[in-house]
């Protein structure tokens, strides 16, 4: 998808932000691929407006580079204070735009399913990793659960189209020079509420949402705004998410 032919940057953040109890779960689950007692250098790729640049860099001892194709994903990661190294550079995972071997950990949040071409971004990631350099990966796959796929018309053929499996993730990077170090399905909290879930999904900055039909868009946000009674209105809004984590080798 091209954001640039959207304005979906000025509302991601607002759509798409972590709660403060999933932010943690995912900088439990990268801590242990980051070392403190060295200089390290992480790489976001498909950064978007840098959600997880700035986490990375206000939580841990390290250089991160957020790199995104979208100038406008950029220019608004950009204008946000940070309280941590981290830099925004553009360009596309196809072609990292780094120097062979100087990387520590490059993490991927939501963007498999955005790559044109994911063997040759696993080859680029094998490029600028050091050698025992991971790449973690958190991303929704087919098999997976999230609420909006029960509530929209249409939505259901985007996901089986676009989602990769599970196994076409680890089958990508193992072929590109990768061992699997570790693969889960983890519950993560999306809203605090219905209320709150209803109006992130509103905003319509996920990019499936985005491609629906504006009548399958407004229909699955008229079921959102009326759920059935088997939905606690006062309860967390969560999601499944594949977590994926792989180690260069050689």
């Amino acid at each position: 998808m091209d954001y640039d032919r959207t304005e979906i940057a000025t509302t991601y953040d607002k759509a798409r932000g972590l709660v403060p109890e999933t932010a943690q779960l995912w900088l439990d689950l990268l801590s242990a691929y980051v070392d403190p007692s060295t200089p390290s250098l992480i790489v976001d790729l498909g950064c978007g407006t840098g959600r997880f640049s700035d986490l990375l860099a206000s939580h841990f001892p390290v250089q991160v580079i957020g790199i995104d194709p979208s100038s406008k994903m950029i220019d608004q990661a950009r204008r946000k204070p940070v309280a941590g190294n981290v830099t925004y550079r553009r360009g596309s995972a196809e072609a990292i735009p780094l120097a062979d071997g100087c990387i520590d950990l490059i993490f991927m949040s939501q963007v498999y399913h955005h790559l044109n071409d994911p063997p040759a971004v696993g080859r680029e990631c094998h490029r600028v990793l050091r050698r025992d350099g991971f790449v973690c990966i958190r991303n929704g796959t087919r098999e997976l659960d999230f609420p909006q796929r029960h509530f929209f018309p249409g939505l259901e053929s985007l996901i089986e189209a676009e989602l990769s499996s599970q196994d076409d993730i680890q089958r990508v990077f193992m072929d590109e020079g990768f061992g699997i170090l570790s693969h889960s399905v983890l519950t993560q909290v999306v809203a605090p509420d219905w209320g709150t879930f209803v109006e992130k999904s509103a905003l319509r900055a996920d990019s499936f949402l985005a491609r629906l039909s504006d009548r399958d868009f407004e229909q699955g946000m008229a079921a959102l705004r009326s759920p059935s009674a088997a939905i606690n209105q006062n309860d967390p809004v969560t999601e499944e998410i594949g977590w994926f984590v792989f180690a260069r080798n050689g």
